[in-house]
C-alpha cells in the first residue's frame, strides 16, 4: 500500500491563521514604519538640499520642517512646513518665488518711525557686520529699534535719560532728508557708518527651493526598500 504525504486540512488552517495575522497585526506595523522612516530621509534630504541651494542657512531654516509621523491606524506621514508667525513663510517665496513679505524689522520701522523716504524694504548697508550666517547681529538691530523709536513695545524705546546713561556705547538715528541718504545710521564717538538701508523696491525671489518635488522624487525613491526592510523586521519580531 502506497502512502503519501502532505497537507493536511490541520496545515491549511494554521497557515491561513498566519497569513491572516500578519495582513491583521504586522503589515500595518510594517507600513508604520516604513512611512515614518521615509519621512525621515525626506527630512534630512531636505536639509540637505537647503544647505546647498542657500547661502550660510540659519538654524530656524534648516530646521522648519517637521514630520507628522504616521500610525498604525493612520498609515499616513507627512512632512510639512512649520507656520510662519505672520504672513506668507519665506520659504514659500524661496520655493514658489515672487515678492519677499515684509520682515518684523521692516514692519516696525515702516510702521513706527517718521520719515518722507517711501519705504518697501529695509536691508543691511553695505559695510555692516554680518554674523556666521550673514545676518545682523540681533543685539545692535534691537538696539537700533529703540534708539530710533520704532519698538512695537514704546517702553523698550530709548529716552534721552537711558541715552545719557549708555553715552559710551553706539547710537542709532534715522536722518533728515538731505542730510544723509535714507537708512539707519550709527553713531560711535565721533564715527558714524551706515546701519540699514531703506529701498523703495521690493525684493523679489526666483524660484529656487522645489520642496514638494524634491520630497516626492525622494519618498517613490526611498520607500520600497523601506518596505522591504521594515516588513523584514516586523516578521522577525512578530509573537
Amino acid at each position: 500500500m502506497n502512502r503519501s504525504t502532505g497537507i493536511v486540512p490541520t496545515d491549511l488552517r494554521k497557515l491561513a491563521a498566519t497569513l491572516r495575522d500578519v495582513e491583521r497585526k504586522q503589515l500595518p506595523y510594517a507600513a508604520m514604519l516604513a512611512l515614518n522612516a521615509t519621512g525621515e530621509a525626506v527630512l534630512d534630504e531636505n536639509k540637505t538640499l537647503m544647505q546647498r541651494v542657500f547661502d550660510r542657512p540659519t538654524r530656524w531654516t534648516l530646521n522648519a520642517f517637521f514630520l507628522r509621523r504616521a500610525t498604525k491606524r493612520s498609515l499616513e506621514a507627512t512632512v510639512e512646513r512649520k507656520d510662519a508667525p505672520r504672513g506668507r513663510h519665506y520659504l514659500e517665496v524661496e520655493e514658489q518665488g515672487g515678492p519677499r513679505p515684509k520682515t518684523g524689522i521692516e514692519r516696525l520701522i515702516i510702521g513706527n518711525v517718521a520719515t518722507e523716504q517711501h519705504i518697501e524694504a529695509v536691508v543691511p548697508a553695505r559695510g555692516a557686520k554680518l554674523n556666521a550666517f550673514g545676518n545682523l547681529p540681533a543685539g545692535q538691530i534691537q538696539r537700533a529699534l529703540s534708539n530710533i523709536g520704532a519698538q512695537q513695545d514704546r517702553a523698550q524705546n530709548s529716552t534721552d535719560r537711558s541715552r545719557k546713561r549708555s553715552r559710551g556705547a553706539a547710537q542709532y538715528f534715522v536722518p533728515k532728508p538731505g542730510q544723509l541718504s535714507p537708512g539707519v545710521w550709527k553713531r560711535q564717538g565721533s564715527r558714524i557708518s551706515k546701519f540699514l538701508s531703506f529701498t523703495d523696491a521690493s525684493p523679489r525671489y526666483a524660484p529656487r527651493f522645489d520642496m514638494q518635488g524634491h520630497g516626492r522624487a525622494v519618498a517613490v525613491r526611498e520607500l520600497p526598500g523601506r518596505m522591504r526592510a521594515a516588513l523584514k523586521k516586523a516578521l522577525s519580531t512578530a509573537r
